[in-house]
């Protein structure tokens, strides 16, 4: 119906994203809506279609050697059309192109937090044997603390 056009997809949050703690893990929630507008020579935006996206991504991470480790995994995207002015379509193909980029996002999150993210660390100490802990609503990170000897001749 518009050959030639260019297009904008204007991506936006329906709902708040939801992130909770749950035992081992944390979880993210979220609403998308994708809005397709085709652009006319003259400037003016035809509105096309608006898509819907839901899903749920969860985490598991670790503190290792003084890195943030762990992974990411998509537990659920749907993608379904919400309205649209150009007729009903099958948003199949457009579901697994979006879980296809999806896979491939997460996959540069996975490799990065599997060479891990290097902590903040304080002057003089040292955090050993850190224990990062997921439960229901909340994050535990238990460790000990060890006094890094500095010489002091280096200083003068």
């Amino acid at each position: 119906m518009f050959p030639g056009l260019l297009m904008n997809l204007m991506l936006y949050a329906r709902e708040a994203p939801v992130f909770s703690f749950q035992p081992g893990a944390a979880v993210l929630g979220a609403q998308v809506s994708v809005k397709a507008v085709a652009i006319e020579p003259n400037g003016t935006q035809v509105p096309l279609f608006k898509l819907n996206i839901d899903s749920n991504i969860t985490s598991k991470l670790m503190i290792d050697k003084g890195k943030l480790m762990g992974s990411v995994m998509l537990d659920n995207i749907t993608l379904t059309l919400a309205s649209s002015e150009i007729g009903v379509f099958k948003t199949d193909s457009l579901e697994k192109v979006v879980k296809t980029g999806m896979g491939l996002a997460l996959g540069k999150v996975n490799a990065t937090l599997g060479k891990g993210i290097i902590l903040p660390r304080m002057k003089h100490i040292q955090l050993v044997n850190t224990v990062l802990k997921m439960e229901k609503g909340f994050v535990a990170i238990s460790s000990d603390a060890e006094t890094l000897q500095t010489d002091r001749s280096s200083y003068l």
